[in-house]
């Protein structure tokens, strides 16, 4: 992984083997909000709890390229500062419309 700057994001695709990978591509932004995992939390009858994720944790992104398509295609992790390690495995992109998306990242604890 290598870093990359503050209004920018990376996306990458990592395979076993090389020749499956992608070359990476960096997004430009003009704004990024980032949200953490949701967790229910419920108690057993032993009274042990137990912690389940509800809602991944994703970056809402604003100021996206034009051309970008939002499809995942073969997409696997996210490099951006906002990530608390960062970066992340990308799960989903999803279009908010115009030049906003949200980049779904796995909850890894």
């Amino acid at each position: 992984m290598s870093a990359v700057g503050v209004g920018t994001l990376r996306l990458e695709g990592r395979y076993m083997r090389a020749e499956h990978e992608l070359p990476p591509i960096n997004l430009n932004y003009s704004s990024i909000r980032y949200r953490d995992a949701e967790f229910k939390e419920t108690t057993g009858a032993r009274g042990d709890v137990m912690r389940s994720v509800i809602a991944q944790p994703f970056l809402e992104v604003a100021g996206l390229p034009v051309d970008f398509e939002p499809a995942k295609r073969d997409w696997t992790h996210i490099i951006c500062s906002m990530l608390p390690k960062g970066e992340g495995e990308l799960v989903d992109i999803v279009p908010l419309g115009g030049d906003r998306a949200c980049f779904v990242v796995k909850y890894d604890h």
